[in-house]
């Protein structure tokens, strides 16, 4: 059967088969969290994708490690939102971009801190989420030991440890590290936007690769979001 015919049968049959299951995680403001309007930006949009494709779905909300790793072993056909990074494009295939993000430093005023100038970085204490991804030139100065890093499990924690003097910076992206701050209560300093930006990633939907059923749901996801806007530029 040539390919362009098993494509078109693997997507009609999309349509007939049982709910895609889907699975986010909570603790990302704006973008997923169980207490935000509709679960917050991203799942607001996957879930419009979703009907727009005329696709059944199922959502779930998992620990972040426990979501990832249930795709990994076929249990979801889908996460999000994740950064395409060279270690997850060797076991997942990615959507057109959700959402674009401008990465900055968050520290506390006068920090001085640049995320332009890397160098201006180093030796300090960098907080960075459990399953993050990281940016790819700050990678390079994590694997150098050139930070102090401290590894919580949610940017919660990192917000609360600038606040207390006990971490350095994080990067994020503005957006969503001033949602983020403003949902930690009772901050002794408040932990600011600091320097330029950083990078632009996006984020987006990934399925397990070289799953053809999940190939297919992947092109009639993309096609399905560029109706309700037209794909933003990207940078990764």
């Amino acid at each position: 059967m040539p390919r362009w015919l098993l494509l078109l049968s693997c997507l009609s049959g999309l349509a007939l088969a049982q709910p895609a299951k889907l699975v986010t995680g909570p603790n990302y403001p704006p973008f997923t969290d169980t207490s935000l309007p509709d679960g917050g930006l991203a799942v607001s949009l996957v879930k419009q994708v979703m009907n727009n494709a005329n696709l059944p779905y199922q959502l779930d909300w998992r620990p972040w490690t426990n979501g990832y790793q249930s795709t990994l072993k076929g249990e979801y056909l889908a996460t999000f939102p994740y950064i395409s990074t060279p270690e997850r494009r060797e076991l997942f295939e990615f959507s057109d971009p959700l959402f674009i993000l401008e990465i900055k430093v968050f520290a506390l005023p006068g920090s001085q801190l640049d995320g332009t100038q890397l160098n201006s970085l180093q030796g300090k204490r960098y907080c960075h989420p459990l399953g993050w991804a990281f940016l790819k030139e700050v990678e390079l100065m994590v694997n150098k030991g050139l930070f102090q890093m401290i590894r919580p499990y949610d940017m919660s924690s990192c917000i609360r440890l600038i606040a207390e003097d006990k971490a350095d910076f994080i990067l994020t992206d503005q957006i969503q590290g001033n949602e983020a701050i403003a949902q930690v209560a009772g901050l002794k300093k408040t932990p600011v936007a600091s320097g330029g930006i950083v990078e632009k990633v996006a984020l987006r939907l990934m399925v397990k690769k070289n799953q053809p059923q999940s190939h297919a749901f992947l092109l009639r996801f993309n096609e399905a979001l560029k109706t309700i806007r037209p794909a933003p530029h990207q940078s990764d």
